[in-house]
This record gives structure tokens, sequence and C-alpha cells, in this order.
């Protein structure tokens, strides 16, 4: 082999040498690039995210504020600020709305206040009176006696919104006692851990209270239908025997407040009628006994802890919130405690958070479904 020769296949090795070097920079440049990409892009989800998280928290202490600033805490109904809470403004007879959360466009007279959340956010928000829905807890409770009467009233419920036959209403219902007891023993038409451990993701049943209803769809029996279904009527509250709002609950969940099944709830809805007048200003307590005559009827076997489970007012509230920046959706569900004033404690009865969930599809997701 000639010098010649040598030399050429230095050069080709220098050559691919140096192609491969520059294959691999270039190689290496192209994930940095995509990894720089991926980090900005990350950031600005951070940065949406939290936006969308400080907008929610900024409606939620709002919400705080209507619920504090009612009155008249002995009587919660749908004409209070609080229920109008989220809703479009009306206009007065100029086409002016009285209250709006973009700017207000220049008027002739005095500019009305307003509250700018700025163009880039799209905001809903409402606050629920949790006390007009069943609480599902109650049926936790241990007592025999109670716990039968809240039977039929859960019953009662799935009959008054036509979910499915007898034979699976007391399934559904069983399932649910079942994950709501402490002990490992299965009721009738019951299930435990051992079906669940069963299933191709395996769990235990919870064995206490349910922390939301979100939690339903791990109960056996309880499909996306029927839960959605339930969720106008029913909610999950930390205490037992939640007592319900006359004011505020529909026919259908104040007529199910019985010790026998209900087939009719024509009686409630004709009570209830009143509600919607324009001039209503709630049912005040001394009206408990005649909503107790028409929701109840002259049953003489009519229990009291049935009777005690009607109240005037609300001290449970959950303050929805869905922030839209672009293509981006933020949402929060906060159940808020708002006491009632003490006549023996001089202190200033509080508005306070007691649970919050917050996400960006699956809640919203459930907020569209409540």
């Amino acid at each position: 082999m000639n010098k010649y020769t040598s030399q050429y296949r230095q050069g080709g090795l220098a050559i691919i040498t140096v192609l491969l070097i520059v294959a691999l920079m270039v190689t290496l440049l192209g994930f940095l690039a995509e990894q720089q990409h991926l980090l900005i892009r990350r950031i600005g989800n951070q940065n949406i995210a939290e936006k969308g998280y400080q907008y929610a928290v900024g409606v939620n202490a709002w919400a705080q504020r209507v619920l504090h600033e009612d009155a008249n805490r002995e009587i919660d109904y749908y004409g209070e600020d609080w229920a109008e809470f989220g809703k479009p403004p009306e206009e007065d007879e100029d086409g002016y709305q009285e209250f709006s959360l973009t700017p207000s466009s220049q008027l002739d007279e005095e500019e009305l206040p307003t509250i700018d959340f700025g163009n880039e956010a799209e905001l809903e928000f409402e606050i629920i009176d949790l006390q007009s829905r069943y609480n599902l807890n109650n049926i936790a409770n241990q007592n025999p006696e109670i716990q039968n009467e809240q039977r039929i009233i859960f019953l009662n419920i799935l009959e008054a919104i036509q979910i499915e036959d007898s034979d699976t209403r007391q399934r559904l219902y069983g399932a649910l006692k079942d994950w709501l007891d402490e002990g490992g023993l299965i009721s009738a038409n019951g299930v435990e851990s051992g079906t669940y451990r069963s299933k191709d993701i395996p769990y235990f049943a919870a064995d206490q209270k349910l922390v939301s209803l979100a939690e339903l769809r791990f109960v056996e029996g309880f499909t996306t239908e029927i839960i959605n279904q339930l969720k106008p009527h029913v909610t999950v509250l930390p205490i037992d025997l939640a007592k319900l709002n006359i004011n505020s609950a529909s026919a259908e969940v104040l007529a199910a407040l019985n010790t026998s099944p209900v087939v009719d709830i024509t009686p409630v809805q004709f009570f209830l009628a009143e509600r919607e007048d324009e001039e209503f200003l709630g049912f005040p307590t001394g009206e408990i006994e005649q909503a107790k005559t028409a929701i109840i009827g002259v049953n003489p076997l009519g229990s009291p802890i049935v009777e005690n489970m009607m109240q005037t007012y609300s001290n449970f509230f959950q303050v929805n919130t869905k922030v839209t920046l672009g293509d981006f959706n933020f949402c929060m569900q906060t159940v808020v405690l708002r006491e009632n004033a003490d006549p023996d404690n001089q202190s200033v009865p509080t508005v306070k958070v007691i649970s919050r969930q917050h996400d960006t599809h699956a809640l919203c997701e459930s907020s569209n479904n409540s």
C-alpha cells in the first residue's frame, strides 16, 4: 500500500468522524431544543393553572362574604343574594346592568361600580344550598331504628326520581350501607370487600362515611347514569342526620321524609307552590308544622326523628367555580360551613371552609352534571 492510498483512507476516516460528530451534535441540539420547548410549555401550563387557581380562590372569598353578610340566618330561600350569586345581572329600564364583571361603558351619569377580572378569563360560579339535598351519610347511623328510617327515605328518593325497579333500589341501598358501615358483615342485598377484591383492579370497601359524591362510582351498582340522576338530590356532609331546608329542598326530597314508601308527591308540590311567588320571603319556623302535615301527612306512625329533619335555614353550602383561560379550564368546589348566631355566645358567627377540591378536567365534568 503506497503512502497516497494510506493518506486517502485516513482522510476519508477523518471526514466520517467529523460527520458523525456533526450528526451527534445536531441530534443533541434537537433533543435540547425539544426539552426546552417542553419546559416552556410546562411552565406556561403551570402559570395558567396558577392563574385559574387564584381566580377561583378570589371568587370563593367573594362567595363567603356574600354568605357572611346574610342578615337573617334563620331563613334561607332562593330569593336571597347567595342564591343569585353568579347569575347574569338584571338590566334597568335604560338597558344598563346594575352589576357587571366586566368594565361598564361610559355613562352620562355617574358610573356604576364594577369588578374587572380582565378580558382573558371567563368565570362561571354559583352557590348551592347543600341542605336542600339528602345527606347520604345519614345512612351510616348505627342506631337500628334510625337506620331503618333512613333506608326508607333513601329508597323513597330513588323511587321519586324513577331509578330502576324495586330490587335494584334495594341492592343500591345495601351496597351503600355496607360501604359506609365499619363492620365486615354483609347486610341484606349488600356488598363487602370480597366483591371489590375480585374486580380487574381490586380494592376494598371504604367502611367509613363518604367524603365526596365522587366515591359513589366505586360502590357496586352505582353507574354513571344513576349517579347523575342522584346528584341534584343528594349530598355528602360530615355530620349525622343532617336536616333539610324546606325553603330550598325539592318536592322529591321532602316527600321522601316519611316512615313509609311514598308514591304520590302531589301534596308536597302543592305546599311548595308558594315558593314560586315573587313575593315569597321563605317559610318561617312557625310553618314547619304545616310542612309536616303536607309532607308526612296524618301517618300515626310518623317518627319524631323524621319529623325533626326539617328546618327553615341552611348551614352548609357549596361554591362551584369554573375558570376558562383560552382552551384551559380550571374548576373548584368548596364546601363551607356558615354558623348561625348563638344567643348565649357574643362572638360573631363565622363562614369557614371545611373541604375544597380543584381540578382541570374531571371536576369540570362533574360540575357540568351537577
